[in-house]
């Protein structure tokens, strides 16, 4: 687990090599609000709840923070999304719109404004992961094909480790093999065990297995370039074939964009027109309020859902 003073201060340490800030003040800002997050609830978490299967989740994610201070965050976050949907919700429905039932218009986005930003902070673990995971299989076969043809020079396994450190491509794998420099110079493990603990923090099967086997062969000895143009050629092979699931998986997306979205939001439009034929509303809200909503609100947040399900499928396959 990381040092909490490490993980108030949300600094990356030398093995954390897979994400750069964007900007100096993007980095400052965060460092500073997971400051805060701990000092104010982080702290206290860490001392009172176990979390070593969770600290282990953000290794793999790439979050180089304590379970602590990965709750206190969530609910941080929560309240001031709470706070903000309160006060935009009680300006829009109860200053401008005038709606009767206008508290239930500012107290139910309320609720789903914290429940989302929880809900979201559960999930960014595990998205964090996958797209980890999506990278270094994208990345994983071509790395091979270059450990094999460094290793048909006759290069040492310690020196083939350092070759891939250096690289200044395939930002991610590269970022393995630094973690495994890391382990063995700077912590003083040998190359065995450091290979073996940066595949267990791998989120990535294949590449733990390839490590695993790479660990095991520099043990007990074995041909490790045939090895490696072997296992190369499968996860090629594998690749293709997940590719060629998701051109089938994409007619379902078109099925489902056709059928829920734009069969959906017509229906909500000829009930908004037999609304104002009947001059009736429907929870308060006038026809022209309704197709204000629906223009501006669920048609946008339909086609923006839709685009990103199309986009992680398409990230899995790649």
């Amino acid at each position: 687990m990381f040092e909490p003073a490490e993980a108030a201060q949300g600094v990356q340490t030398p093995t954390d090599t897979t994400t750069k800030p964007k900007s100096g003040s993007d980095s400052a800002f965060l460092k500073r609000y997971r400051s805060f997050c701990y000092r104010v609830l982080g702290e206290r978490l860490d001392r009172s709840m176990p979390g070593e299967l969770l600290a282990e989740r953000l290794k793999q994610a790439g979050l180089n923070i304590t379970p602590g201070l990965h709750f206190a965050e969530m609910i941080v976050s929560a309240a001031i999304a709470g706070v903000v949907a309160f006060v935009v919700g009680l300006v829009l429905f109860g200053l401008l719109i005038h709606v009767p039932l206008w508290y239930l218009y500012v107290l139910v986005p309320t609720g789903v404004a914290g429940g989302a930003t929880c809900l979201a902070f559960q999930s960014v673990i595990s998205s964090r992961i996958s797209n980890r995971k999506g990278q270094l299989e994208r990345e994983l076969p071509f790395t091979l094909s270059e450990l094999s043809v460094l290793a048909s020079t006759g290069m040492s396994p310690i020196e083939l480790i350092r070759k891939m450190a250096g690289r200044n491509h395939d930002p991610v794998m590269t970022s393995e093999f630094q973690r495994i420099v890391y382990k063995s110079d700077v912590q003083g493990k040998d190359l065995i065990t450091a290979i073996t603990e940066t595949a267990k923090e791998s989120p990535s099967l294949s590449l733990r297995e390839t490590l695993w086997d790479l660990a095991n062969m520099i043990h007990q000895g074995g041909n490790l370039d045939e090895y490696l143009r072997n296992k190369s050629d499968d996860i090629l092979r594998l690749k293709r074939t997940t590719q060629k699931e998701f051109i089938e998986r994409l007619q379902t997306f078109v099925d489902m964009y056709v059928s829920l979205v734009m069969v959906g939001v017509l229906m909500i439009a000829v009930g908004a027109f037999l609304l104002n034929a009947f001059g009736s509303t429907a929870a308060g809200l006038t026809s022209d309020e309704l197709l204000l909503l629906l223009t501006y609100g669920l048609m946008p947040v339909a086609v923006a859902m839709t685009s990103i399900m199309i986009m992680i499928a398409y990230a899995r396959a790649e």
